[in-house]
């Protein structure tokens, strides 16, 4: 009998980092990935999600916008929520770390053993 992984999602407007990582933690998650953010927020309130992955800089949406949608749907109370970006001194990312929208915050570029690291502690 196996044993069903958790599910996750990666919100990247960068294709190459979402198949980067869903390369790399196919064997530990069932990921989802995507370029869209409401795709993000439809999966997320249909599904059993453990982790949210997403990005700060993005054309459509930042990554805190995102969570702040998140949010106001109280759909992710028990989820943990990741940043990756390489724009950590913006003031949104600070103000989400504030306001607990995230639970950690990962510089890019990310290698799986880091993140795999960031992921057992939260």
């Amino acid at each position: 009998m196996s044993e069903s992984k958790p599910a996750v999602i990666y919100l990247d407007d960068e294709e190459i980092n979402l198949l980067l990582f869903k390369e790399m933690f196919k064997k530990d998650f069932e990921v989802f990935t995507t370029t869209y953010p409401e795709e993000a927020i439809e999966f997320i309130k249909n599904n059993d999600v453990e982790y949210v992955f997403t990005d700060q800089r993005m054309p459509l949406m930042s990554g805190v916008e995102f969570l702040k949608e998140l949010e106001a749907l109280n759909v992710t109370t028990s989820v943990k929520k990741v940043m990756i970006s390489g724009y950590a001194a913006e003031g949104e990312v600070s103000e989400a770390i504030e306001r607990q929208l995230i639970d950690r915050f990962i510089d890019k570029p990310w290698t799986y053993q880091g993140l795999k690291e960031v992921i057992s502690t939260i």
